[in-house]
């Protein structure tokens, strides 16, 4: 009897102990098994903005006038660089440093007899000292630097002096009207001395001239080639100067309103079914956004030139002739995740999420565009919902935590 419970007793302790045993190697196993799960490397999906464009290069076109110097001299400015100036705007003057004493001396004669014989007549003399300071500070305040010369000049020439009566014989012979042709005649001549450049329109001033204004004008748009762009590219270095001389480049004016870009396209497939009217946006240097119309299509096979009217951003763009320009095609709001995340099941994209415990989960993934290091992916409907050969499945949210080494996952943590 005694040895029958002791034979029990030891039995149970047996499998007590073995119980101990599984119970730890399990703990064990689990234990290790979490340890392996835990070290998934694992991610967020970054929302971001996919842009579908095409990079190019081109060329602004600007209805602009060149002005250059139409004679040597000191020239004034009274416009700056990117000033708007209205109409009729005095915008320089060159003084031709001419010798002019002579010419004055004359006139001075001239208007000593004209007013000899206007006296002898009893007719007016149109000579007050008073009327003409008033014209000049109204010429200063009016910044009418040319009309302020003139007036100086007139009042200078107009002043009573001492002339001698016999240096006035040979004039005295002359009727009124001929001492009045030859006063407006040497006035005229005087003048000269001074060369005034005033904006045949309302435009912007600028002194960033590069030799690439006769090429690049709105009447020739139609012209414009990949080969004429290539031609004429070589800018020249212009600065002002304070003296010129004859013909060369003083300033340009340029009407701010609106201008043309032309755009160098490599392959006219990528803009589809791009046709007169349609409207492009466009990124310039990485930075600013304009929006144009295409007014011209010049096409060569498969590339050409595309033409855009543009009336926005003039200030970014008239300082230079050649910009780098990237053609809006599509603009969608996307994830961007890692490249190594992505696996295919089946013969379907997605990545792993992760779980608790170190399980994941496979989710279906579209994709927009491939880049180097990472994919552009949709984030679906409002409920993360994406088509795939006309069935819907659930895709990865922003919260998702994707699995970014997923060669190491295995079948025994994917939970579907």
């Amino acid at each position: 009897m005694k040895s029958k419970q002791k034979k029990k007793y030891s039995l149970n302790k047996k499998s007590l102990f073995l119980l101990i045993i599984l119970v730890f190697i399990l703990f064990l196993v689990n234990s290790t098994t979490n340890r392996l799960y835990k070290k998934n490397k694992t991610v967020f999906p970054t929302y971001t903005t996919y842009i579908d464009s095409i990079n190019t290069k081109g060329v602004a076109i600007f209805d602009e006038e060149v002005y250059t110097a139409k004679g040597s001299g000191i020239v004034l400015f009274n416009a700056s660089e990117g000033e708007k100036v209205p109409v009729d705007f005095e915008i320089a003057n060159i003084n031709l440093m001419n010798d002019t004493s002579e010419l004055k001396d004359e006139l001075s004669q001239i208007n000593a007899a004209l007013s000899y014989k206007l006296n002898e007549e009893g007719k007016s003399v149109a000579i007050n000292d008073e009327v003409n300071v008033t014209k000049i500070q109204e010429d200063l305040k009016n910044k009418d630097l040319l009309k302020a010369i003139s007036d100086i000049n007139e009042l200078d020439l107009n002043t009573q002096k001492n002339v001698s009566v016999s240096n006035l014989t040979e004039l005295m012979s002359s009727s009124i009207e001929e001492l009045t042709e030859e006063k407006e005649k040497l006035s005229s001549q005087i003048a000269k001395s001074n060369i005034s450049y005033k904006a045949d329109y309302s435009g912007v001033v600028s002194f960033k001239i590069d030799g690439l204004e006769k090429y690049y004008t709105p009447e020739n748009l139609g012209k414009l080639t990949i080969e004429y762009l290539d031609k004429h590219y070589k800018v020249s270095d212009f600065k002002s100067e304070t003296k010129v001389e004859n013909k060369d480049y003083l300033f340009k004016l340029v009407n701010n309103l609106s201008y043309y870009v032309a755009l160098k396209i490599d392959d006219f497939e990528e803009l589809k079914d791009l046709k007169l009217g349609d409207q492009l946006n466009l990124e310039v240097d990485g930075k600013e956004d304009i929006l144009g119309q295409v007014v011209e299509i010049n096409k060569e096979k498969k590339k050409g030139i595309i033409v855009l009217s543009v009336n926005t951003n003039f200030d970014e763009l008239y300082s230079s002739r050649f910009h780098n320009f990237k053609i809006v095609l599509n603009e969608m709001k996307c994830f961007e995740i890692p490249k190594s995340a992505i696996i295919k099941r089946n013969s379907m994209a997605g990545v792993y999420v992760q779980e608790i415990q170190g399980l994941v989960r496979f989710v279906p993934i579209e994709s927009i565009k491939s880049l180097e290091n990472s994919v552009y992916v949709s984030t679906g409907d409002k409920d993360s919902y994406i088509t795939l050969s006309e069935k819907t499945y659930k895709t990865i949210t922003i919260n998702d935590s994707i699995v970014i080494n997923p060669e190491r996952i295995r079948e025994s943590q994917i939970l579907n």
